[in-house]
């Protein structure tokens, strides 16, 4: 089985089967059409610049691709409208398909979770019709609707401009008091670019919550050099801060147990 058809299969896997939709009802995909397209003009007006998609399998009798997917996924509105969820994963780089699906494989660990109030975030290239990657951060969301259902929406942002890319990565969010806030960020094992010695010593005083210039006293070095291969770290593992460190520093460790 090629790594892409196992990456569709995760994402499958991501949705209850029919036996299990008992447990699920709360949560089942609207149909009335007249009330997504109601929904859908309100996601537009709230995300006016990332290219909006239904789920196609929470919604399989209803395609929807907002017009600007053609801009910002670099392909025509009616290739993607036409496009099978497989179809769509072979546009992903190919070094970053098996990471993707670690990500999918983690979302489904975390199941059960209220979809209204978790939102993902996946960060990978994708490919468009001239032949060029860039970066995207591709959204899974859902917005509660009438009739105790929800609408299941996929959104995607070219953020070349805003980001380099390092490694694929999954952030998750949660909703506390009204807004969406990152709550944990997982970072597929990705061994390209292994950590030094020394990086790992200081990688693991940031978990213990040592200060640079604790770091710098415990390991004998300068407060630049320890600052230098912060910035360092940050890149190999696809992280922002010191705190998203911790966090992976942490994952790691639970992951070898």
């Amino acid at each position: 089985m090629s790594v892409a058809r196992k990456t569709v299969n995760a994402f499958l896997d991501l949705f209850p089967k029919k036996e299990a939709l008992e447990t699920f009802a709360s949560f089942k995909a609207e149909e009335d059409r007249e009330i997504i397209l109601q929904k859908l003009r309100f996601a537009e007006t709230v995300f006016p610049d990332q290219a909006l998609t239904m789920c196609p399998i929470s919604h399989p009798n209803m395609s929807y691709f907002s017009m600007n997917c053609e801009y910002i996924l670099g392909h025509p509105h009616e290739k993607l409208a036409g496009m099978h969820i497989s179809e769509f994963f072979q546009l992903a780089h190919p070094e970053d398909v098996p990471y993707v699906q670690q990500c999918f494989a983690f979302i489904k660990r975390l199941a059960p979770f209220d979809p209204t109030t978790h939102r993902f975030s996946i960060y990978y290239r994708l490919r468009n019709a001239a032949g060029t990657y860039f970066y995207i951060r591709n959204e899974n969301l859902a917005i509660a609707t009438e009739h105790n259902t929800c609408l299941y929406l996929m959104l995607f942002s070219n953020i070349s401009r805003d980001e380099k890319f390092y490694h694929v990565k999954l952030e998750v969010s949660r909703k506390s008091k009204g807004k969406f806030m990152p709550v944990y960020t997982y970072n597929p094992k990705q061994e390209e670019r292994p950590i030094t010695p020394r990086q790992n010593d200081i990688a693991q005083l940031i978990a213990k919550g040592y200060t640079n210039q604790e770091i710098a006293a415990q390991l004998n070095v300068s407060i630049y050099t320890v600052k230098n291969h912060k910035q360092l770290l940050f890149k190999k593992v696809n992280v922002k801060n010191s705190v998203e460190l911790a966090h992976y520093v942490r994952s790691q460790r639970q992951s070898t147990l």
